[in-house]
């Protein structure tokens, strides 16, 4: 038996080492495989968060990089050189109303001014805008954007939420799963979980109750951003990225406000009470420009 172990014993050795060497090759692919399963488990969860959930990117017409650098080159001539000034930094951010409606903006900073600009990103013209200086700007609060406690908008976007899950389960024929969309877990309430800036230039003065209650009043004395979707699901760079990003943003504009701007730290309540028609506008996009079949806006 001894001998016929010393007989075998160089081939099970031979075939041991290159057992060995086929298992340590792997190693580096697990780990990236690991590393990669962990990022997308995080993106995931940031993706869970954010409005627009089974968005599609290509239906943005912002998707296209040439797109939004022909808007910032076309804004910026025609707003910020002609007001003899100097462009400092552009983004495209989400801007949320006071009737919590989001809608893209193209955000230009100069030297002197802040620029939100409703562009039309099929025609490539602008339709409006909006200058703050920023001497004007006395506080800048940075934050989770949230609810009051007893806003019924949290509970209606859980609903609505759960609804579209059942919805597209049966669509994709996947009976099966239905009765797995329909846990109660999809129509917990949804909070935002999202970070966001909010500019004030109204002395700490309360919004009057005639504008505060009217839905067409534009002179509202300060304006709130978010990230655009695209921050999350735009493939790229990180300097691509950064163009969508409202904390790219903020650290820019700390950098040129005065003295006097306080910069305050806590969430931005977003006074939405039942927010059905928000639901609506924003489930849908309705302030972005985005490719709805035959009919884009």
């Amino acid at each position: 038996m001894e001998e016929t172990c010393l007989d075998d014993g160089p081939a099970g050795n031979f075939e041991r080492a290159t057992l060995e060497i086929a298992n340590v090759d792997p190693v580096k692919p697990a780990t990236e495989s690991a590393d990669d399963t962990s990022k997308r488990n995080s993106a995931s969860r940031n993706v869970c968060n954010v409005p627009f959930k089974h968005i599609d990117v290509h239906t943005f017409f912002t998707d296209r990089n040439e797109v939004v650098e022909r808007a910032i080159n076309d804004c910026t001539e025609k707003l910020i050189k002609e007001n003899d000034d100097e462009l400092v930094g552009s983004w495209l951010l989400t801007e949320i109303s006071l009737w919590d409606t989001e809608k893209e903006r193209l955000v230009l900073l100069s030297t002197k001014a802040l620029y939100s600009v409703k562009y039309d990103f099929i025609s490539l013209k602008i339709l409006d805008f909006n200058r703050i200086s920023i001497s004007l700007l006395d506080t800048i609060v940075a934050g989770e954007l949230i609810y009051p406690p007893a806003s019924l908008a949290p509970r209606l976007s859980g609903l609505a939420e759960g609804v579209s899950s059942i919805i597209n389960c049966a669509v994709r024929q996947e009976w099966s799963s239905v009765t797995g969309c329909s846990n109660f877990t999809q129509f917990e309430s949804r909070k935002r979980h999202m970070p966001g800036i909010r500019l004030l230039w109204n002395r700490g003065q309360p919004l009057p109750l005639i504008k505060k209650w009217n839905p067409f009043a534009k002179d509202i004395p300060w304006l709130t951003y978010a990230s655009h979707p695209l921050f999350w699901y735009k493939a790229g760079t990180e300097i691509v990225k950064t163009r969508f990003d409202i904390e790219a943003f903020h650290t820019t504009l700390k950098s040129l406000l005065s003295h006097e701007c306080n910069v305050v730290n806590m969430p931005i309540i977003i006074e939405n009470y039942c927010g059905l028609g928000a639901l609506v506008h924003n489930r849908n996009g309705l302030g972005f420009f985005k490719i709805r079949g035959k009919v884009s806006f």
